[in-house]
């Protein structure tokens, strides 16, 4: 009997045969692609991906693994049989596409399942041709195809499936040359095909082999969206609608749920800020879902700050919250048992919940990145309804290869994508545009709806010449006669800084409170700050007209999303339209102040914004659409109309095309992950090739390139509040080891107490002795006296002897 697992439960031995496996693995796989269109092909994929198992040789490693005996895990090769077999038999001597095609596609699912490999690297060298080119005696080929067919299927089983698998295949290049007219597009389209049938395999091959282990079958209860639609709508019939706005949010909320009745496509919500997307957008999806028979309904926030906000309406509003699952970085499980730890974990390996809350992050992972863990979710995707909130957040550099991901979920696997944002980026307008549904616009709302969100009014206050941040301070201060809240957002943690120092004594002398907000400062200290600043603008807000309680507070971009604070008057310095848009949200945002806030933008002399390219090629295209706005009458600078014009100057601009590429620099050269992953892989010489291959993509290198946002930063330890405590603890241990336990028992607490810094920062604190390593440079510890009580890690700051003094 040839094996695929061991175990033992409860004391006695358990056996599972590679038939079972290959055969559970096939059907799992298969299932999660059926109503995509791949199912013979994912099923196929399934059923050969550990052909290699079927030999003596693994079967005598499982025995010694079970013994307890000392195994290096992988040691036995069993993912190169099925790709040899596979393009052995079924592409070297054909001259049919459709059945290459397959035959690769099949192959690097086989091949990837435990880990990605590259089609062609940066070398040229063709990974099909190096498993091709392996010693068959070393991987006991002949031993394991031999053994596979007389105990697991038949090989004209195999003959059948591949056959189906090669129709698919057909069908979905057909469609796919009908839509996109480029051949960049379509191979782009293929990668993600790849990508998608190794996903399927995957999660079979994961789900069958968790459940033989743990002795339980996973049974998933068909998902009653009608029970939750009915449970939302009631508590929906209760809001309280004589308001205007509230009457205008009713109407918003009415055409998102007669749109629920649209196909599956890419939609866009284009309502302003304050108009309740996050209920509208839910009300949406769970009418597509139920008439669509969806299997899941998936919600993207792009940031932390504000997903616990939107987490909590929404399982608000569900009526079985233990069906929403939320994945990313702020979910906590220090208290929490290992049993419920296991499911959570199992949950999140598949993404096998109803309801998903995750971010752009974790999405764009599962799309491009080389990790198993997050390619095996892609099938998760299928069948869904995903809600994008945020849109215009997303990275320059991902743009391209967002669109292609969104296009490929929406045309080939039966998705529905709503991208939401009260600034929708013209994703249409690019080299490579989204492919919107027909009737692309869930809402249309006339001018007269709009204007019930208006809080504020724009003050423009740019000159030729721009103010230096002396003259901004003194302008802040000039405008507390009109203002007793003012919020200033600058575009660097070095400008907010400066001008929160610059001002400070002044407001001091007034009796002003001022406050700062930066990522220089630890998530606690941060947290702490909000808590009083909020607390000090409820008494601003409830004082007596001519009032002299006032407050201000500076701060960067962090502010523009996710913070529930209101300000009767805001200064930005100038960056894109879109973060105007956002910054202006934080302005009057209840109607607090009664009156139109205001909101004044302003520019800055001389601004060193260094690397931050995206930003200032942001401020160009504000300032080409404000000098196109001043000669309009009658329209606001939020308007769609002036939206649309910002973002197509912005993508227009070379610098952003160019980024849009994502370009990345290898040893040699700079390529673009757009070419790597549309099959344009200059290194790979096809004429050479023998027998020539269809993909080349470098799925590995392309993912190991891949960061949504770039991580040229290093974690340290702040000696804040309790951080202060933590880092005493750690400099009292001895040994790493039990520095390292510390750390496992710490781990969730530390994250309030860390702050991102770059390398040149990490020299200068370095050279002056304020900063120190343990753990062989895992861990990094900041002195105190490099940590502002206002405004976190002080880069600038130098010991004095005195401090060096035992």
């Amino acid at each position: 009997m040839i094996l695929a697992h061991l175990t033992k439960a409860n004391g006695v031995r358990k056996e599972q045969t590679l038939k079972e496996h290959c055969i559970n693995t096939a059907k799992y796989a298969s299932e999660s692609l059926r109503l995509s269109g791949f199912y013979h092909t994912a099923y196929l994929a399934g059923l050969l991906h550990d052909m290699g198992k079927a030999t003596e040789k693994f079967n005598e490693y499982l025995e010694k693994a079970y013994r307890g005996e000392e195994v290096l895990r992988g040691s036995v090769n069993h993912t190169f049989a099925g790709v040899v077999y596979l393009l052995e038999n079924y592409h070297m001597d054909r001259k049919e596409k459709w059945g290459c095609l397959a035959s690769e596609i099949i192959a690097f699912a086989i091949g990837g399942h435990h880990g990605l490999f590259d089609c062609a690297d940066l070398e040229g060298k063709n990974g099909f041709l190096h498993r091709l080119q392996k010693d068959k005696r070393e991987l006991a080929y002949e031993e394991a195809v031999e053994n596979y067919f007389g105990n697991v299927i038949s090989a004209e089983e195999t003959e059948k499936q591949f056959y189906l698998a090669s129709q698919e295949v057909q069908q979905f290049f057909r469609k796919a040359r009908a839509l996109f007219s480029g051949r960049e597009e379509i191979d782009f389209q293929v990668g993600l095909l790849s990508r998608l049938v190794l996903s399927a395999v995957i999660y079979g091959d994961r789900r069958d082999t968790a459940e033989f282990m743990n002795q339980v079958q996973v049974c998933k209860p068909v998902f009653n969206w009608r029970v939750q639609r009915d449970y939302l709508e009631r508590k929906m019939a209760r809001f309280d609608s004589a308001a205007k706005i509230n009457q205008v949010r009713k109407e918003i909320s009415q055409q998102c749920l007669e749109s629920a009745g649209l196909p599956a496509g890419i939609y866009r919500l284009n309502v302003p800020t304050g108009a309740g997307k996050t209920l509208c957008t839910l009300r949406y999806a769970l009418a597509h879902a139920e008439k669509f028979q969806k299997k899941r309904i998936i919600f993207i926030i792009p940031l932390l700050s504000i997903l616990d906000q939107n987490a909590k309406v929404i399982r608000e509003y569900i009526a079985d919250s233990s069906c929403v699952l939320e994945h990313h970085s702020n979910v906590l499980h220090e208290k929490q048992q290992q049993e419920i730890l296991d499911e959570y974990e199992l949950l999140t390996e598949q993404w096998d919940a109803p309801v998903i809350i995750s971010t752009l992050v974790q999405l764009l992972n599962i799309l491009f990145t080389h990790r198993t863990s997050a390619a095996g979710r892609m099938q998760a995707l299928c069948d869904s309804v995903i809600i994008i909130d945020e849109v215009q957040s997303l990275p320059k550099k991902t743009v391209l290869l967002f669109n292609m991901a969104i296009n490929f979920l929406s045309q080939f696997c039966n998705a529905t994508v709503v991208l939401s944002s009260a600034t929708q980026p013209c994703l249409e307008a690019v080299q490579w545009p989204v492919k919107y549904a027909d009737r692309a616009e869930l809402v249309q709302l006339g001018q007269e709806q709009k204007d019930v969100f208006k809080r504020s009014e724009i003050i423009d206050k740019i000159s030729e010449s721009g103010m230096d941040l002396l003259e901004l301070s003194d302008f802040c201060i000039s405008l507390m006669e009109i203002h007793t809240a003012l919020l200033v957002i600058c575009n660097t943690k070095r400008e907010a800084r400066e001008l929160f120092a610059e001002t400070e004594e002044t407001a001091k002398a007034k009796g002003w409170k001022m406050y700062h907000l930066s990522t220089s400062m630890c998530k606690k200290h941060r947290m702490d700050v909000l808590r009083d600043l909020q607390e000090e603008l409820l008494l601003v807000q409830s004082q007596e007209i001519g009032g002299r309680r006032k407050l201000i507070c500076v701060a960067t971009q962090l502010v523009e999303a996710g913070v529930d604070f209101s300000f009767d008057g805001v200064v930005r310095v100038t960056a894109g339209i879109d973060n105007l848009v956002q910054a202006a949200g934080r302005c009057n945002r209840s109607n607090e102040y009664k009156n139109l806030g205001r909101v004044y933008l302003v520019n800055l002399k001389n601004e060193n914004l260094g690397m931050l390219k995206e930003i200032k090629a942001a401020q160009d295209s504000t300032l080409r659409t404000l000098s196109y706005w001043k000669k309009l009458e009658g329209t606001g600078l939020f308007d769609d109309e002036m939206i649309n014009r910002f973002y197509q100057y912005l993508f227009r601009s070379s610098e952003i095309k160019k980024e849009m590429r994502y370009p990345v620099k290898n040893e040699r050269d700079n390529v673009y992950l757009t070419d790597l992953l549309a099959n344009k892989n200059k290194y790979v010489d096809v004429k050479k090739e023998k027998p020539p291959f269809i993909l080349h993509q470098p799925f590995k290198t392309a993912g190991k390139m891949f960061q949504v946002f770039e991580q040229n930063t290093t974690d340290i330890l702040v000696p804040y509040g309790e951080g202060g405590e933590v880092i005493e603890k750690i400099r009292g241990m001895k040994g790493n080891e039990a520095c390292y336990y510390l750390l496992q028992e710490l781990k969730d607490k530390l994250k309030q107490y860390s702050v991102s810094i770059y390398q040149w920062q990490m020299e200068a604190l370095y050279e002056e002795g304020l900063l120190e390593s343990c753990l062989d440079g895992r861990l990094y510890l900041l002195n105190s006296k490099a940590y502002h009580e206002k405004y976190g890690v002080d880069d600038k700051v130098t010991l004095a002897a005195e401090d060096f003094i035992l």
